[in-house]
């Protein structure tokens, strides 16, 4: 019966750690603080070890046996000490809840043994040990603590034999998937997350990419005229920017198209949404903005890109001019379907004038 009630033990802390998980990176991470997700750990933790308690092997009278050290042993490998002690002050209190006697005083003394134990072995072991490693210290150091515990509460030596042999396994083996699960779930996260960025962010300048941009660009048509508000898009190009990659090369002109995307980003506003839009070509969505507001912000931009001194090498500086278009919804044009044609169209216009200039719907130049 023992064995089914280990192998339940595992089941339960197999599955909660994957739904857990799976709640905390896809959703509860981006509503909190940092601090609030230690506490928001800690506490799911102390749950997941209760939980863990509730399905206990009863061993004797007064002796419960669990898996209940796991979640302090993930949140010390994963998350950090704040949030393991947290979970092992919860787990230390729920123990409790089944009677004040010789077992739970012995059960509270090795939790705060196998607290102080974990602590220890990570700090000695450090960060450059693997997850692999650390886990088995951990596993073998609560397994050990853990046994100590059950053999001064448990006297039947025949019972103890067989519950510490299927004990240590079980705990070995849920400990170390555990720890599994929790690294794997981690590491599928993060390179979702980096496929995520990677197709919605340009490799070069780390701005926007066009398909991002298309989906923002929606997005805030549609709020615009929700809120009834204005909306005004910039796109921008660099002058002559063909001259630039032959005379110097492409590597040269990359490094330049990064660098610009630096300035578009410190001349904008903080709400505003900048995106390179392919080759030389780039463009700024600026929500609940004005077109007189939103050519002076063309404007600033001009002038900054005009003033600023591209570094080629220490022998060779460059400077480079953009020309810009600028269109507002619904101030200068209602068809949202013809936003971006009249940008390109006021693009064109700055070209044709010369180059180096603001262009309006509104007006010829700025």
């Amino acid at each position: 019966m023992f064995l089914i009630d280990l192998f339940l033990n595992l089941c339960i802390l197999i599955a909660l750690l994957f739904i857990y998980t799976q709640l905390k990176w896809n959703i509860i991470s981006r509503k909190v603080t940092v601090k609030q997700l230690e506490w928001i750990d800690g506490l799911m933790g102390g749950l997941l070890g209760n939980l863990l308690m509730f399905f206990s092997i009863q061993a004797s009278d007064e002796t419960i046996i669990d898996l209940r050290y796991v979640p302090v042993m993930i949140l010390f490998l994963f998350t950090g000490v704040f949030p393991a002690f947290i979970c092992s002050l919860l787990i230390v209190g729920g123990r409790f809840i089944y009677g004040w006697n010789i077992s739970s005083i012995v059960a509270l003394i090795g939790m705060i043994f196998i607290f102080i134990g974990f602590y220890l072995i990570l700090k000695i072991m450090g960060k450059d040990a693997g997850t692999y490693s650390r886990t088995f210290a951990l596993v073998v150091f609560a397994n050990l603590s853990i046994s100590f515990v059950i053999s001064k509460t448990l006297h039947d030596l025949l019972l103890l034999k067989i519950l510490l042999t299927w004990y240590w396994i079980l705990s070995t083996v849920g400990g170390f998937t555990s720890a599994y699960v929790v690294w794997y779930l981690r590491k599928s996260h993060f390179l979702l997350k980096k496929y995520e960025e990677e197709s919605s962010i340009d490799f070069l300048t780390g701005l926007n990419n066009v398909r991002n941009f298309d989906a923002i660009w929606n997005a805030q048509i549609s709020n615009a005229k929700e809120k009834n508000e204005k909306l005004s898009l910039l796109l921008i190009d660099v002058d002559y920017f063909k001259n630039i990659n032959d005379t110097y090369g492409h590597s040269i002109g990359d490094a330049i198209l990064k660098e610009l995307g630096m300035i578009l980003k410190k001349s904008t506003r903080t709400v505003d949404i900048v995106s390179r839009n392919g080759g030389e070509e780039f463009s700024v969505i600026l929500p609940n903005c004005s077109n007189s507001r939103a050519a002076e912000i063309a404007e600033r931009i001009r002038n900054e890109v005009e003033a600023h001194t591209f570094n080629i090498s220490f022998s060779i500086k460059i400077n480079i001019t953009v020309s810009i278009g600028v269109v507002t919804f619904p101030e200068v044009i209602e068809n949202t379907d013809e936003l971006i044609n009249k940008a390109d169209q006021c693009l064109y216009k700055a070209k044709q004038l010369g180059r180096n200039r603001v262009c309006t719907t509104l007006e010829t130049s700025v």
